[in-house]
């Protein structure tokens, strides 16, 4: 018997297409069953692409925290709220990060509570946790470092390509700041990190991270590439605030450690 040809193929594939981007990713790349993101998500997604300008960030957190409000149990917004405070306190000044932060940590414990096995709450908890490990002292600092490291092996084990290998990224961070009584290992920080350039070789963040772990070995010629490197880089149409932060700080690194005038 003849098989009959499928009928409109490409319409087809255009509905598939069209249903799974209705529905959010699983980390394991399946559709999930929560609903369609609501309006002030979106709408805060929208304020997001111009962050740079903080006044666009304040307005879209102002749609998903009236969002949990209304709704305590969207998952999207939650950790959404996590990933907004995250960079908000990444252009804090210091002295007042420590006041932003908590509202990340406590929206990322939320959405991990959620969905605990999504990436997204995962991963902007650990950030956040790792960001107040920064900024408190020493004692508070290091109490912080198993739960950063769980945060991101959970998201190296469920969606180790999220935000181009973030999970991996930050372990690497934390051993290049971690004091070697808490796991702390320069030269295993260069080896993540180098392993993440195998995968996303212009992520400006990791070749940043690796231009001061080799500075902390001793490499100082493959630094100097690295930051280089990082000033030559395209304008990227979803990271370019990250990547103008970055290029700044690679200016501020060669100047400094390098004499240069770039």
């Amino acid at each position: 018997m003849r098989r009959r040809p499928t009928i409109f193929p490409r319409l087809a594939k255009v509905l598939l297409a069209s249903l799974l981007l209705t529905f959010p990713a699983r980390a394991d790349g399946g559709p999930t069953a929560s609903l369609p993101l609501s309006a002030p998500v979106r709408s805060a997604d929208d304020y997001y692409l111009g962050r740079q300008n903080l006044g666009n960030l304040h307005r879209g957190l102002q749609f998903l925290r009236e969002r949990v409000a209304k709704e305590p149990a969207d998952y999207e917004a939650w950790w959404r709220i996590a990933k907004f405070v995250s960079y908000l306190a990444r252009h804090t000044p210091d002295d007042d990060k420590l006041k932003v932060l908590p509202e990340g940590v406590a929206a990322g414990r939320r959405a991990v509570a959620l969905a605990p096995t999504r990436v997204e709450g995962h991963f902007w908890l650990g950030a956040n946790l790792g960001l107040t490990a920064e900024e408190e002292n020493f004692l508070r600092g290091i109490s912080l470092i198993d739960n950063i490291r769980r945060e991101m092996e959970i998201v190296n084990q469920i969606g180790p390509d999220y935000e181009q290998a973030s999970g991996l990224r930050t372990l690497a961070r934390v051993d290049f700041r971690a004091p070697f009584f808490k796991g702390g290992n320069k030269r295993r920080s260069v080896d993540l990190l180098e392993k993440c350039l195998t995968r996303y070789p212009d992520n400006s963040l990791t070749m940043l991270y690796l231009a001061e772990s080799y500075l902390a070995v001793g490499l100082r010629d493959e630094a100097r590439k690295k930051l280089e490197g990082i000033l030559t880089l395209c304008p990227d149409p979803v990271y370019g605030p990250e990547l103008a932060d970055n290029q700044t700080e690679a200016r501020r690194m060669l100047a400094e450690e390098f004499h240069t005038g770039k």
